[in-house]
């Protein structure tokens, strides 16, 4: 694949001569540097060892830019190299316009090349191109492969740009002008066609030098599903452990990609009952639901604007902490490092995993109270409520919150898909097609009155006002379980829609309420793997265990610092690896 290198602006056109069409690498020769064998050996090392895309084959012509002096018998000249590689040499005038890297030439034309990367994750929708024409617009590429740009064309981090190069996959509900979105449901796309306007938190990653890569695959309009409800699209595959394990959604292929794909470096996803969560703790990678209402969801497809997060995966705490800072836009600070006067730990949500994965967890809270030399709470929401909750509120929290959570994402979800689902049968004749859950989902929430609506909004603001006021302020963190207890399986499917489609709505006290409902942010943080026996395989393979953080509103950046910390001072892997284990065995 081929993109053309915009000869009016950075790619001033090289002075090539006649060379037939070839790969060819540039190399601009700065200050009074001699472009002897041994220097173009060592450059030839170095962007093999920074750029995926970047191959021997670029390095049999080279094009030298603005050398001052050449030595002998170099210039036009097939040269050997220290490593024994020939190598054809080309002197060229281009004021330092082209950037070091590898290209495509075509008589005196350079061209950017893209590497074509397969998905056999299954986890993107396509892949895209930023369309040079039109910067906030995009390509649509082939679904099958996405094309990458050379990280040698774009300037290391910095102030102005600190995510420069960085290449992003995107969940299919943002909007991206040019390209379309389709929610992971083939009659929204062929009815909304292509996006007119790119989201704006999609335009905030640009701007920070981001490189969108391609768009992933979702469960069916961000509503939870598991593996075999996927009708329209097939779900992806969690690279862990066995391969067969359920990805968890809807951010399944945000979560997916990143754990299984190096050339990656981040995703993005949205949260709005544990669609950041859950792929974070199945797929082993860290991953963050923000504070409630710091995110401008403008050109995303909504779910509820009343729970509704933008959120982002990473392999690399410290990776996390530079998309956060810059994405969020000064809604998350970098403060310096300061130590939480409480740590809160859920004993009862802790007790209900195995004893190996129980002892991970525990070791790193263990570690925890090392670094910060202060010893965590036992905390129990529930009698924290019984003793602090409004007078007003007699009910155990457990039946209080029982249907709030479920009604208001189901009222909002079938009243958010109303006009492009009757739009859709006036125009069609029929009804959209829709996966079963789905269908289930929108049943429940046409059932629901404005009365329930209204009811469930204001048992979410007690709720909230309670967390505020009693349980959280900038000094406390909760330190919870994370993911499922026992492995899931993409193919079992052992209950019928009905029951499977109620338990993914929110029914009843959902142990990551706290940032659901309660609107507070939530980093999720791999902290090891247990040894589980494969359902598939028959082998013991490794299977993700993950704790998270809650913290009061606002302190994302401190919850990001906090977790930073405490693995870097307790000697801990600040990244995970891709692949079937997150850490070396």
């Amino acid at each position: 694949m081929i993109a053309t290198f915009n000869a009016s602006d950075s790619a001033a056109e090289a002075e090539l001569g006649d060379l037939p069409p070839r790969p060819v690498t540039v190399l601009n020769v700065v200050d009074r540097e001699i472009p002897d064998s041994t220097w173009l050996k060592a450059k030839k090392s170095q962007m093999l060892a920074d750029d995926d895309v970047f191959n021997e084959e670029f390095f049999k012509c080279i094009i030298l830019s603005n050398a001052l002096q050449l030595p002998t018998g170099i210039s036009r000249s097939e040269v050997r190299l220290e490593d024994g590689s020939k190598s054809t040499i080309h002197e060229v005038r281009t004021g330092g316009s082209v950037r070091n890297g590898p290209y495509f030439a075509i008589g005196s034309a350079l061209f950017q090349v893209f590497k074509l990367y397969d998905d056999p994750q299954d986890a993107f929708m396509f892949g895209v191109q930023v369309d040079e024409d039109q910067p906030e617009s995009f390509i649509q590429y082939f679904e099958s492969v996405i094309p990458v740009p050379s990280r040698l064309y774009f300037d290391p981090p910095n102030l102005k740009h600190p995510l420069s190069g960085k290449r992003f996959a995107v969940k299919d509900v943002y909007d991206m002008k040019g390209v379309p979105t389709s929610a992971s449901c083939r009659d929204y796309q062929s009815f909304i066609g292509k996006a007119d306007v790119t989201a704006e938190m999609i335009l905030r990653l640009t701007r920070a030098g981001a490189v969108i890569v391609g768009k992933t695959k979702t469960a069916q309009f961000a509503c939870g599903e598991n593996a075999p409800d996927w009708v329209d699209y097939s779900c992806p595959f969690n690279p862990r452990g066995d391969g067969y394990m359920d990805p968890d959604g809807s951010s399944t292929g945000s979560g997916a990609e990143l754990a299984a794909y190096e050339w990656l470096d981040h995703s993005i996803g949205t949260d709005t009952l544990g669609s950041m969560v859950g792929p974070s703790a199945s797929n082993g990678v860290f991953g963050i639901r923000p504070t409630h209402g710091i995110s401008n969801l403008q050109g995303v497809f909504p779910v509820s604007r009343l729970l509704d997060t933008a959120g982002c995966f990473s392999r690399s705490i410290s990776d996390l902490k530079t998309v956060g800072l810059s994405w969020y836009e000064g809604q998350i600070e970098n403060p310096r490092f300061q130590s939480p006067l409480r740590v809160l730990y859920a004993p009862e949500e802790f007790n209900k995993f195995s004893e190996p994965k129980r002892l991970i967890m525990d070791a790193f809270i263990e570690d925890l109270e090392t670094v910060l030399k202060i010893s965590k709470t036992d905390f129990s929401i529930a009698s924290t409520w019984d003793e602090e909750a409004p007078p007003s509120c007699t009910r155990p929290i457990q039946k209080f919150l029982a249907t709030t959570l479920a009604h208001i994402q189901l009222y909002d979800c079938y009243h958010n898909n109303a006009k492009w689902r009757n739009s859709f049968k006036e125009t069609r004749g029929r009804e959209p097609y829709v996966n079963p859950i789905v269908r289930f989902k929108w049943g429940l929430g046409a059932n629901l009155t404005p009365q329930d609506y209204e009811k469930a909004c204001s048992e979410r603001e007690t709720y909230r006002t309670f967390l505020r006021e009693e349980v959280f302020n900038e000094s406390t963190v909760l330190v919870l379980p994370c993911g499922s207890p026992i492995p899931r399986y993409r193919d079992v499917y052992d209950r019928p829609p009905a029951e499977s489609g109620y338990n993914l709505q929110g029914f009843g006290f959902l142990r990551d309420l706290y940032g659901f409902l309660g609107g507070l942010p939530l980093l999720i943080i791999p902290v090891g793997q247990a040894l589980v026996e494969s359902s598939v395989t028959k082998e013991m393979v490794s299977q993700p265990v993950c704790i998270s953080m809650v913290g009061a509103p606002g302190t994302d950046g401190q919850l990001i610092n906090l977790a930073e910390h405490i693995i870097k001072e307790s000697g801990r892997p600040l990244q995970v690896k891709v692949g079937r284990t997150l850490f070396e065995v």
